[in-house]
């Protein structure tokens, strides 16, 4: 397949800087080491600078020309290597960026479809609403729904919603964090998964934010788990699965049967 016009300005400029990095920094660089080893095992070492200036000149002779050709193709290899990496890596940023700008739409139309077999609300990830403090227990039952999720299809946790639909916000919540912002919030999320139901799981669950009437309310979308995950309790490993909009817990017959056919 032809390369387009643009692409191929983007390799040419690329390789152009890069062999005029590997002739002015690597083969520079390389002297240095050259040098520093010299030193290390001579007492009549050079000084830097003499052996540099010595040396560099060198490259723009005839019979050098080799060394010359060789520092250009390596510098070249670097800056297109660089290149096509720094390229994908902003393409893959702006398409993750749009994704979490597609997913942020959907959060007003989400909490108006009230909760499903799919989507779940609440109102705090550890701040309780009623005792007005903190509430570390309540982070079990994010984790508890969240398993339920994994061993099901997947689905959508909504916190800083409650159950009727009402946005309250994450503002009680931001203040239990040492760090009170957003991506503060989001680690935690991965580290209730991490600690309550294991940290091979984090890939599969992702945080989005959006304003809901002025206030802060995260989604955390949860895709489907590759094992069957349990959520440990004392000394108990409880199983749980979404089962219409509410998480039921399994008992061990009827979890060895649905991992069967969930993951067979």
């Amino acid at each position: 397949m032809a390369l387009s016009p643009f692409k191929l300005s983007f390799l040419a400029t690329y390789l152009l800087v890069g062999a005029v990095v590997g002739v002015l920094i690597i083969h520079p660089l390389n002297l240095v080491v050259i040098w520093w080893e010299l030193s290390r095992f001579s007492e009549t070492a050079p000084n830097l600078l003499e052996f540099l200036s010595a040396r560099l000149w060198l490259i723009l002779l005839p019979r050098h020309l080799d060394v010359a050709v060789a520092y250009t193709f390596v510098g070249a290899i670097v800056g297109l290597t660089f290149g096509i990496f720094s390229r994908n890596y902003m393409r893959t940023s702006e398409a993750y960026r749009s994704l979490r700008e597609e997913h942020t739409v959907l959060i007003p139309d989400l909490i108006r479809g009230g909760e499903t077999d799919r989507v779940e609300f609440k109102s705090s990830l550890r701040w309780d609403m009623k005792e007005k403090r903190v509430n570390r227990g309540l982070e079990k039952v994010i984790a508890k729904t969240i398993a339920g999720f994994f061993n099901a299809e997947g689905g959508i946790l909504l916190v800083g919603v409650d159950d009727d639909g009402g946005a309250v916000g994450l503002e009680r919540d931001l203040s239990t964090l040492k760090n009170p912002d957003l991506d503060s919030f989001e680690r935690t999320i991965n580290d209730i998964v991490s600690k309550n139901l294991g940290g091979d799981l984090c890939p599969y669950i992702h945080t989005v934010f959006a304003k809901v009437d002025l206030k802060d309310v995260a989604m955390i979308i949860i895709r489907p788990a590759p094992r069957a995950v349990y959520l440990e309790e004392g000394k108990s490993s409880i199983f749980y699965v979404r089962s219409g909009n509410s998480t039921r817990q399994l008992d061990v017959r009827e979890a060895l049967s649905y991992a069967k056919t969930r993951w067979a």
